[in-house]
């Protein structure tokens, strides 16, 4: 919607406002009610200050209108900042209105007085509309700014076109992940909670079970006070046990079926919960599995962890506890009011008075609390990034006497999250002494004025007594409502940070679907250009063009930091090149099938990487029934079958977290048998033989020479010589 057009639609709800509580305020038209209420007003009678809460509305909504069309820069902003005020003074319209409802039933029924009655519901709801149009107006901005943003550059575009060119697609993607963000950013809670109720529709017959027990505690629970009048009224009025008998015994009956259900109800969520952390869990890991190798340099390892583990056990464990707590708290809520009804209208106007209030203090406070949660969540992240960093590399840290400055470090970050927790402690505190003084006063305003109405007798004592039990009642569902508030919304605050990563779509996916049924292994890089993810404005390669021929070993020769392992990255397809291909027999390494590309180039890095598992796991990882003669004949052209058989339990034999059981020397050697295990036909060794002693080396050298002669693998019988990241020299020998 366009501000013009949002102006009109302003316009016109002012007119139709006028018209419309100017008739029902005159009674169809008798304007001389007007000259007969200034002349003699009385507040309990007359309607005229009803009729003039319509020029206050009035008047905010046309200044609103010219502010937008007078000022549509900062108009729509300045708008959308009186929000709250705007709601305030309708609510206080609101209350007004209703308290004057009271005044006229004490004067005559309601049914005698149809204009009345009906200005007053108009007057209420007109407030509603109110705080809806203005809602709408404030956001106006968003689409205001954009549209002048267009505007402006128009004017320039033909004269800048050849510079927007040359950083075109660098600002389209700060665009788009700036805009990204924003989006994000403004996602509202229902959308999150309807989005992990989503994520349960597998779970639909448990959540249908839970549901049917959760609306019989609620029925149950909200029948037990008014039987609870009736047995006083059988003691007061009656003074008969024969009445007392009957409301004494449904109680009993009503809370025996109440607390069955309330515990099957916590059972069913609580498995519910925990079958969505289990889908969460591998929704997000395998999400984690298809990002580029770029996503992961730019995010620490202990940012991903904290999703993974954290944050995905805090949105099953704060939604299971405060979910089940929250709906009962809902629907036992929503039973007290029709039954506050019943008993009384009037006490329930009363009560609708106040009510307005405490739910404007619980949104602001639900929002300033997501908002906080989600600081917590990232503060907790840092600190979880020094942890893994340090334990991960305890060896060095050991090595440099540093255990003091880490642990500093560590206390460092869990002071900013401490802080964050004192704002949460203060911020919850404000919220529970609001909500706590908003009930008291709404229970001292009820009490006396059911107490006038049972001296007038329109209520008789077992009706004041039972709405006030169901007050209590109320009270304490509102309480539970509020405490569970928090940890719900915590718990959304961690769902939206666990979406944003489920939600992310790879940069460079691997989806290619070439997988011929033979490949020789011939190697092509034709004027490489590329720049890593974190650090796109240095290029490690430029114009890189070279052939790896099979059959041949071929050797990059070159100072540290010149680019050798950038072109095995790119030849493992982990990074696509800004400029130039590498091909695999003629077609670029990126439209083959992930699985079979990796079949055939196997990598040795230059510090080979090991799980915590056994020997043999390790050397078939990703394969599968693999026979462990097949492991063996590897392992030999490794040499590392002798130390293996070695070992306390052989190729059972688990190596460590990191392989850090075995050496150096030994962990080349199990990573080089990983990779020939494979037969590959280009083989890859990145610095693989820095660690093994002369013999070792002699060996995997041979066996590299044998399965070269076989034409097995290629990484060829040339030298090319790399200078900062340029292909200097290239010759065969």
């Amino acid at each position: 919607m366009g501000t013009k057009v949002a102006v009109c639609c302003t316009l016109l709800y002012i007119v139709l406002d006028v018209i419309t509580t100017t008739v029902l305020y005159t009674r169809g038209l008798h304007l001389i009610t007007f000259k007969e209420d200034v002349l003699d007003f009385n507040i309990l009678q007359s309607m005229l200050e009803v009729w003039g809460t319509m020029l206050l509305r009035a008047s905010l909504l046309l200044g609103a209108s010219i502010g937008l069309l007078w000022n549509k820069d900062d108009g729509p902003s300045r708008v959308s900042k009186l929000t709250t005020f705007i709601l305030l003074i309708c609510m206080i319209i609101i209350n007004y209105v209703l308290a004057k409802l009271l005044m006229l039933t004490e004067l005559d029924s309601l049914i005698h007085q149809p204009w009345q009655l009906s200005l007053i519901c108009w007057t209420c709801a007109s407030s509603v509309g109110v705080i809806l149009l203005w809602r709408q107006l404030g956001k106006e901005s968003n689409s205001v700014t954009s549209h002048d943003s267009r505007s402006s550059g128009g004017a320039v575009e033909e004269d800048t076109e050849r510079l927007v060119d040359t950083a075109g697609e660098e600002d389209q993607e700060v665009g788009c992940e700036s805009r990204k963000k924003r989006k994000e950013k403004s996602t509202s809670s229902g959308a999150t909670i309807g989005r992990l109720l989503k994520c349960c529709k597998q779970d639909a017959e448990l959540l249908s079970v839970a549901t049917f027990f959760l609306l019989i505690a609620a029925v149950c629970e909200a029948f037990i006070p008014y039987y609870y009048g009736k047995a006083i009224n059988s003691i007061v009025v009656d003074q008969s046990m024969e009445h007392l008998a009957k409301p004494v015994l449904l109680v009993s009956v009503l809370a025996s079926i109440s607390s069955f259900a309330v515990g099957a109800r916590g059972g069913v969520f609580t498995l519910t919960f925990a079958r969505l952390n289990l889908r969460l869990r591998n929704l997000l890991f395998r999400t984690l599995m298809v990002q580029e190798i770029g996503f992961f340099d730019k995010n620490h390892t202990g940012d991903i962890l904290s999703r993974l583990s954290a944050d995905t056990t805090q949105v099953s464990d704060l939604i299971s506890q405060n979910v089940n707590i929250f709906l009962s708290g809902m629907i036992k809520s929503a039973g007290i009011f029709i039954f506050m009804f019943k008993i009384s209208w009037k006490l329930t106007v009363v009560f609708l008075m106040g009510f307005p209030f405490v739910l404007l203090i619980s949104s602001f406070y639900g929002e300033y609390y997501k908002k906080l949660s989600k600081e917590v969540q990232t503060s907790l992240a840092e600190a979880n990034k020094v942890a893994e960093e340090t334990i991960s590399s305890m060896r060095t840290v050991r090595s440099f006497a540093n255990e003091c400055g880490e642990a500093s470090s560590y206390h460092t970050k869990l002071l900013v999250m401490f802080q964050l927790n004192k704002k949460q402690a203060f911020a919850y505190a404000c919220y529970m002494w609001s909500s706590c003084f908003s009930e008291l006063v709404l229970q001292i305003a009820i009490l006396y004025y059911g107490g006038y109405l049972v001296v007038s007798s329109q209520i008789v004592t077992g009706d004041l007594i039972a709405f006030f039990i169901y007050l209590l009642d109320l009270g304490e569902s509102l309480e539970s409502i509020a405490s569970v508030y928090t940890g719900l919304m915590q718990g959304v605050g961690a769902a939206e940070k666990v979406f944003e990563y489920v939600d992310r779509k790879p940069k460079h996916p691997a989806d290619g679907t070439n997988a011929p049924d033979t490949c020789t292994g011939l190697v092509e890089f034709k004027d490489i250009t590329f720049a890593y993810p974190t650090r796109p404005d240095i290029d490690v390669l430029k114009g890189v063009s070279f052939s790896l021929r099979p059959g041949e070993v071929t050797a990059l020769v070159g100072p540290s930091g010149s680019g050798k392992s950038s072109c095995v990255n790119l030849l493992e397809n982990f990074y696509l090149p800004h400029q130039g291909q590498v091909l695999l027999d003629g077609k670029p390494v990126n439209t083959f099938s992930n699985e079979y590309l990796h079949s055939k180039v196997a990598l040795v890095g230059q510090e080979p990487v090991l799980f915590a598992r056994t020997v043999e796991e390790n050397i078939t990882y990703g394969l599968t029934d693999i026979p462990i003669e097949t492991v063996v004949q590897a392992a030999i052209k490794a040499n590392a079958h002798d130390f293996i058989t070695s070992l306390p339990n052989g190729y059972k034999t688990c190596v460590g977290e990191k392989g850090t059981q075995l050496s150096g020397g030994q962990k080349q050697r199990v990573a080089i048998a990983r990779a020939l295990i494979r037969n590959p036909r280009v083989l890859i060794l990145d610095e693989a033989t820095s660690a093994l002693d002369a013999e070792s080396e002699h060996i995997v050298c041979s066996t590299g020479s044998e399965q070269h002669h076989e034409g097995a693998y290629s990484v060829g019988d040339c030298t090319s010589a790399q200078h900062s990241g340029e292909c200097r020299q290239h010759h065969s020998n």
